[in-house]
């Protein structure tokens, strides 16, 4: 009996570790079933236009907890073009990339208008804020699209403005006047960006050293948002 009861608790123990691996490896029902609702919720935002169909999960990286799908793009023709998307397995279970929109990026014509909106955006701002060192953004744009970078250009996806800022003495909220200046500069021409990272940086104990600040164009900068 007690040999019985022994072989038992060995045979659940095993069944357990069992399941605890396979969940490890391929991730759990629930959270795949959530990784896709993200996906289609994405893909309905940013293309709801689109003839598509979502595969199942066609893989699943244990040591990210991130799932891979299979989207099937129809177009008008019939032909269809699949994409793997990468969407992360854990709340707030976010699409790591856009496949679809860097297929059809014209790599080129993006590097041009990227130095042509550093050069305006950096002008712009160091006329009222001329601490600013340096300007990158990430404008990305498709062959049909504007071969010239203009504040009215609208981009298929908002740019990220990121900016290296010389702090000095800099207070907190000097730093958060000049955000807010610098975001009303930007609004004022209408620039089609989804967030501009503004990076303080100074000199502590002889090593670079960065503040942060984020924000969008319709943020309410207050001192909480000066890192």
């Amino acid at each position: 009996m007690k040999k019985k009861i022994i072989y038992s608790v060995i045979a659940i123990s095993l069944i357990a570790v069992i399941v605890v691996a396979y969940i490890q490896m391929s991730g759990n029902t629930m959270d795949k079933h959530k990784a896709k609702e993200s996906l289609e919720a994405f893909l309905e935002q940013n293309y709801p236009d689109m003839n598509y169909k979502i595969k199942r999960s066609v893989g699943y990286g244990w040591t990210d907890s991130t799932y891979q799908f299979k989207v099937v793009k129809k177009d008008p023709s019939a032909v269809e073009t699949t994409y793997s998307f990468y969407v992360s397995g854990i709340e707030p279970y976010e699409v790591f990339s856009d496949t679809i929109h860097e297929s059809n990026i014209d790599k080129e014509a993006s590097k041009k208008l990227n130095t042509e909106a550093e050069r305006y955006i950096r002008t712009l701002l160091q006329k009222k804020v001329p601490q600013v060192d340096s300007v990158d953004t990430d404008v990305e744009v498709y062959s049909k699209d504007a071969k010239e970078w203009t504040p009215q250009v609208k981009t298929p996806k908002p740019i990220v403005i990121m900016l290296e800022i010389e702090k000095g003495k800099l207070t907190k909220e000097q730093m958060l006047q000049q955000c807010k200046l610098m975001q009303k500069l930007l609004n004022d021409q209408s620039i089609d960006y989804g967030m501009v990272e503004a990076g303080y940086r100074s000199i502590v104990n002889g090593e670079e050293d960065y503040e942060y600040v984020s924000f969008t164009p319709e943020q309410k900068l207050t001192i909480q948002d000066i890192k």
